[in-house]
C-alpha cells in the first residue's frame, strides 16, 4: 500500500500549480520535507533543515509539538542566521492560500520566535498584522500584549505598528466574526483559535493599556494616531484616553508626519503590490481593467470600501514616486486617488477618505512638512477642474470646512498651515500658478471668492507670490478663463 501523500500547506485549485510543481510556493518546503521525513537531533547540521522544520511545524500534529519546539531552538542557537532563515521561509508562503491549520500553527512559530527575540521575528510579526482580520488573529494580540515591555524597549516601531493596526480595524468597524474553515473543522488548535471580532473588549484593552503606558512609543506614528482616535471618540475607553492624555499633547503630536512604514501598515501585502504596480507601471488610457480588477479583489468585499481612507494614506505618505517615474506616462498618485474617491458609495467612507487626503495640509509647516504628502490633493484639484469640476468643487468645499470646523481652537494656526501649503506648491513648482483655481469661472464663484479672500487674509504680497498676481486682478482676470478652462 503506498504511504499516504504528504499534507498540503496552500488550498489548492484550478489557477495553482501543484505542490510538486517547481513554480509552486510549496515545492521548496515538500522538497525540503522529502529530503528530512523524520526530524530529529542529527538533522541540525542539514542545510534544509530550515524549510523541513517549517514544513513541520506548519502541518504536523500537536504531538509533536514539543520535539519541533526544542529543534527549532537548538538550532537557532547553534547557528547564527538560523532563525532567520525559519522566519523567511514563513513570510515566503503567500498567507491568503494557508489552510486554516497551517495558519493556525504558523501563529504558534511566530509566538515562539517573538519570546526567544529571535532574528527575523519582527518582519513576520508586521505581516501578520497588515493582514488582520483574519481566522485566529486574536492569537496575535496575546503575543503582543506578552511581549509589550520587552517590544517598547527593544522594537518600538513594531509596537507603534500594532498599536496603529489594531486602532484602524476598530475604526473601519471590521469585528463580524469570522466563520471557521471546513478543511479544519476536527482540528482543536483551529477550534480553539479566536477571532479579534469575538475579544473586542481585549482588542480595546490593548490599545489603551500601550496608550497609557508607552505614549512616547506610540507618538512614533505622528499626527494619524489622533486622526484615529478622533475615529474611536465615542468608544468610552477612548474618550477617556482622549480626555487624560491626548488633549495635552495634541499639538506636539499633530506636528510630527506619519512615517510611510506606519500607513502601510493599514493596508496589506496584496494591495500594496498591486497599487505599486498600477502607478509605477500602467500608462495613462490603460488604468481602467487595472482599477476595475483591485476593485473586483478588494473593495467590492464586505468591508473593502472601508478600507479607502486607509488606502489614500498609504498613497499620500508611504509611497513618493522618483521624478523619472513621474515623467514616465504612467498614471499618476492623484488620479488613483480621485478614481478611489469616486467608488465611495457611503458618505461616511468618502469623508474619511477625503480627510485622509487633506490631514497633512492641517498641519503643515514650510521646512518641515514633506511636499510630496500634500501634492496628490492639489494636483487631483487643478486636473479635475476642466472636465471634472465637480470634484474640485467638491474637495474645495471639504478643505474650507475642516479649516472652520476641525478643531475650533486651533483654526487660525490650521488656516494658516493651509495657507502655507498652499504656497509651497507654487514655490515648489508642483504647480506653475494658483490661477487655474482663482480665475477659473467653472468653479463655485462662491468658492472661488471663498479662496481668494482666504490667500488674502495673510498678506497681499505673499497671496501675489501664490497667485502669482495681484488679487485684484485675479478677482477680473476675465481674459484668462478661456486659457484656464478651455477643455
Amino acid at each position: 500500500m503506498p504511504p499516504p501523500p504528504p499534507p498540503r500547506l496552500l488550498a489548492g485549485g484550478d489557477h495553482h500549480p501543484s505542490p510538486t510543481s517547481a513554480t509552486s510556493p510549496e515545492h521548496p518546503f515538500l522538497a525540503a520535507h522529502l529530503l528530512l521525513p523524520t526530524l530529529s537531533p542529527t538533522s541540525l547540521s542539514s542545510p534544509h533543515l530550515p524549510l523541513a522544520l517549517a514544513f513541520s511545524f506548519l502541518t504536523d500534529p500537536p504531538s509533536r509539538r514539543r520535539l519541533l519546539l526544542v529543534l527549532l531552538h537548538a538550532a537557532g542557537g547553534r547557528y547564527g542566521t538560523f532563525y532567520h532563515a525559519f522566519a523567511s521561509s514563513l513570510l515566503s508562503l503567500p498567507f491568503p492560500l494557508l489552510l486554516p491549520h497551517p495558519r493556525t500553527r504558523l501563529l504558534l512559530a511566530a509566538s515562539e520566535l517573538a519570546r526567544a527575540a529571535a532574528p527575523g521575528f519582527v518582519p513576520l510579526l508586521v505581516s501578520l498584522l497588515r493582514r488582520i482580520p483574519f481566522p485566529g488573529d486574536a492569537r496575535l494580540v496575546d503575543i503582543l500584549h506578552e511581549q509589550c515591555s520587552f517590544l517598547a524597549d527593544e522594537e518600538p516601531q513594531l509596537l507603534a505598528s500594532a498599536v496603529f493596526a489594531f486602532l484602524r480595524l476598530l475604526a473601519r468597524n471590521r469585528l463580524s466574526p469570522v466563520s471557521q474553515s471546513v478543511e479544519c473543522r476536527d482540528c482543536e488548535e483551529c477550534e480553539n483559535a479566536k477571532n479579534v471580532g469575538e475579544c473586542r473588549e481585549m482588542l480595546v484593552s490593548f490599545c489603551v493599556s500601550v496608550l497609557r503606558d508607552h505614549a512616547q512609543v506610540c507618538s512614533l506614528i505622528g499626527r494619524d494616531l489622533v486622526r484615529c482616535i478622533h475615529e474611536l471618540v465615542l468608544v468610552p475607553e477612548f474618550q477617556e484616553v482622549w480626555r487624560e492624555l491626548m488633549l495635552s499633547r495634541v499639538v506636539d503630536i499633530c506636528r510630527i508626519g506619519t512615517p510611510g512604514w506606519c500607513t502601510s501598515v493599514a493596508v496589506t501585502p496584496e494591495m500594496e503590490t498591486q497599487l505599486l504596480f498600477m502607478m509605477n507601471n500602467v500608462r495613462w488610457g490603460n488604468q481602467k481593467r487595472y482599477q476595475l480588477w483591485f476593485a473586483r479583489r478588494h473593495l467590492m468585499v464586505p468591508g473593502g470600501e472601508e478600507r479607502i481612507p486607509d488606502i489614500v494614506r498609504f498613497i499620500c505618505c508611504g509611497y513618493h514616486p522618483t521624478n523619472e517615474v513621474m515623467q514616465s506616462g504612467v498614471i499618476a498618485r492623484w488620479a488613483v486617488i480621485g478614481w478611489l474617491l469616486t467608488s465611495c458609495s457611503k458618505c461616511y467612507v468618502q469623508s474619511n477618505a477625503k480627510l485622509a487626503l487633506f490631514y497633512d495640509w492641517l498641519f503643515f509647516e514650510e521646512g518641515k512638512g514633506n511636499v510630496m504628502n500634500i501634492e496628490p490633493a492639489m494636483l487631483l484639484m487643478v486636473n479635475s477642474v476642466s472636465q471634472y469640476t465637480d470634484i474640485t468643487n467638491m474637495l474645495l468645499e471639504f478643505l474650507f470646512l475642516l479649516v472652520e470646523n476641525y478643531d475650533v481652537r486651533r483654526k487660525e494656526a490650521i488656516a494658516e498651515c493651509v495657507r502655507s501649503a498652499f504656497g509651497v506648491l507654487v514655490k515648489k513648482g508642483v504647480i506653475p500658478t494658483l490661477e487655474i483655481l482663482t480665475c477659473c469661472e467653472k468653479l463655485s464663484p462662491m468658492l472661488r471668492q471663498k479662496l481668494v479672500a482666504f490667500l488674502s487674509s495673510s498678506s497681499p504680497e505673499e497671496t501675489e507670490k501664490t497667485c502669482g498676481q495681484p488679487i485684484d486682478e485675479a478677482s477680473n482676470a476675465m481674459e484668462l478663463k478661456n486659457r484656464v478652462c478651455s477643455n
